[in-house]
């Protein structure tokens, strides 16, 4: 099998869209009706991603099932009488643009990324990302930081 023909553009463009997609759906509510249950308000979700399904598979894009289910479980949602809600909410800044970017091992099956990203209020940020082809898609499947930034935590 060939190496996996992505260029450093093709990767940084990836990882630049990747970035913004929790960002994606979590602002997407701005307009929801807004629910406060126990003091703690929730904008809705609208009909593009009214089931953790459907947000599971915008995230699935461009991430392995196991990143999804982490971005997923961090949007932390709320299903309300039939509809999907999202706490209201500054979430904070993260690291989401690619300043730099550098392939650090590239094989038939495997892309290893070192990426400096901008957006931490500390500074820039260096992660090293792996993808490889998912279903005949290019996808992440591991980060590092994840510890820090809220959208990659473990969850609970």
């Amino acid at each position: 099998m060939a190496l996996l023909p992505y260029t450093s553009t093709t990767l940084r463009n990836f990882i630049n869209r990747a970035e913004d997609l929790w960002f994606i759906v979590f602002d997407s509510s701005l307009n929801g009706r807004l629910l406060t249950i126990g003091g703690n308000q929730y904008r809705q979700l609208p009909t593009r991603f009214n089931t953790r399904t459907k947000i599971f598979a915008f995230f699935r894009r461009y991430f392995g099932p196991s990143l999804s289910r982490i971005l997923l479980c961090n949007l932390r949602t709320l299903r309300y009488r039939g509809a999907l809600y999202v706490p209201v909410g500054d979430p904070g800044p993260v690291p989401t643009r690619v300043v730099s970017l550098a392939v650090i091992r590239r094989t038939s099956s495997r892309i290893a990324v070192r990426a400096v990203l901008s957006g931490d209020p500390d500074g820039n940020v260096t992660i090293l990302y792996t993808f490889a082809v998912i279903r005949g898609r290019l996808a992440i499947i591991n980060r590092t930081r994840r510890l820090v930034d809220y959208r990659y935590q473990p969850c609970r």
